[in-house]
C-alpha cells in the first residue's frame, strides 16, 4: 500500500477531497499509521488511516467513506 505525498485523495463517490501532505508511520514497522489530507476549502486537514481506503490506484487514494456521510 502506497501512500505518498501530493497523492490525490477521493471519497467512495468520485468527489475530490484534496492531497496527501503529511504521511504518520510507525518508527518499528515503517507502516502508515495515519495520513493527513489537505484541501484549501476545509477549515482544518483531515485526518485518516489506512482503514479508511477502499482503493489505492496508480494516481489516488479512494476512500471508503463519502464526504456527505461525514457532514
Amino acid at each position: 500500500m502506497k501512500i505518498a505525498y501530493g497523492t490525490e485523495v477521493e471519497d467512495k463517490d468520485g468527489k475530490y477531497i484534496g492531497q496527501v501532505n503529511h504521511v504518520i508511520r510507525d518508527s518499528w514497522t515503517g507502516r502508515v499509521r495515519k495520513f493527513r489530507v489537505w484541501n484549501a476549502g476545509f477549515e482544518k486537514d483531515m485526518m485518516l488511516s489506512p482503514d479508511d481506503i477502499r482503493e489505492i490506484r496508480q494516481d489516488k487514494i479512494v476512500l471508503a467513506l463519502s464526504m456527505e456521510d461525514n457532514s
